[in-house]
């Protein structure tokens, strides 16, 4: 059996690593950049909303009902730890704190409201750096799901973001 060389020069095998490698070099390319090579920064606005947790009313952090009426709307928001601007409060708003409770009536599982707590939501406006790996405020990454501490002249609290919306 003779052995195969492309142009009598070059083995198959050879041909195939050199493709490999070609192939790979862009890939690799991409995953050395930065990451703000693929950002464009603060040319992107979203609203994101922090629910700020009911505790029961004899702890220490509970909101009181009407908590969210001490917020005002169109203050600027800090993060609570570092004193970052996160931007600005555009809405606030509560609902019922409800938990779960057994209705043996229906025989099933039903949500109850506890009276003298309410979530407090706050709805705050921020311009973002967008990149491949993360949604940015300065140098703060937001996620849903990601805890944070928040401050501004009327309240300051701490919570989940449970909505990131993107405006323009």
């Amino acid at each position: 059996m003779r052995d195969f060389k492309l142009f009598g020069v070059l083995h198959l095998a050879d041909i195939m690593w050199i493709v490999l490698l070609i192939a790979l070099i862009p890939l690799g390319i991409r995953f050395s950049m930065p990451r703000e090579v693929a950002a464009h920064t603060g040319d992107t606005v979203v609203r994101f909303t922090i629910e700020l947790g009911a505790r029961p009313a004899d702890g220490v952090r509970a909101p009181r009902a009407g908590f969210y009426q001490n917020i005002t709307v169109g203050e600027p928001v800090f993060d609570g730890s570092v004193g970052l601007h996160l931007g600005t409060i555009v809405d606030a708003y509560a609902q019922p704190f409800q938990i779960r409770v057994f209705d043996e009536a229906a025989d099933r599982i039903a949500q109850a409201d506890v009276e003298g707590l309410e979530l407090t939501y706050v709805v705050v406006e921020a311009s973002v750096t967008i990149s491949d790996y993360e949604t940015l405020i300065g140098t703060f990454p937001i996620s849903v799901g990601r805890n944070v501490s928040v401050r501004s002249k009327s309240f300051a609290g701490s919570g989940y973001i449970v909505a990131v919306e993107r405006v323009r």
